[in-house]
């Protein structure tokens, strides 16, 4: 039986694989074109998705380690958010997947490696008004899982 930080890694580990193929599916002529919620490019979406890995980290790590998370705002993230997607507007797809896949793949690694101890700790996070959430929270959560699931969502049906 898996350990629950290998179920974690496996179900996100699931979640790019699906993203990855969304993003396979989608055509070249559609690749640049502006839609869904965030008003992004597909491009600048699936960038988007697989250049968080680090910030998410930053979460994760912290809430696994006891440490206080990251204090930004959601103006900090939106902002962060709003030029990431716009400098990456056009970015190719093979460089997203490219970047989806080891940023992925070095994310499952470490959650894979948590213990059960690290997954229930917990920490403050001011992007939920300072609510109590765990490292496993996190993973599952809009801070990880969550994330890459809403996201394909945009690209299975921009605009």
């Amino acid at each position: 039986m898996p350990t629950r930080a290998q179920a974690l890694a496996d179900k996100f580990e699931q979640a790019v694989a699906e993203f990855a193929h969304t993003i396979d599916q989608i055509p070249d002529g559609k690749w640049n074109a502006k839609g869904g919620p965030e008003g992004w490019t597909i491009a600048g979406v699936a960038q988007h998705v697989s250049g968080q890995f680090p910030l998410e980290m930053e979460y994760i790590t912290a809430a696994a380690e006891g440490k206080s998370l990251p204090p930004y705002s959601w103006d900090d993230i939106n902002g962060m958010n709003e030029r990431r997607a716009e400098k990456h507007s056009s970015t190719s797809k093979a460089d997203v997947l490219r970047e989806l896949r080891e940023g992925a793949a070095s994310t499952a690694d470490y959650v894979r490696g948590l213990s059960d101890e690290q997954l229930d700790r917990t920490a403050s996070l001011a992007l939920a008004g300072g609510a109590s959430v765990s490292a496993q929270q996190l993973i599952e959560g809009g801070v990880l899982i969550d994330h890459v699931v809403g996201h394909m969502k945009s690209l299975r049906s921009p605009g």
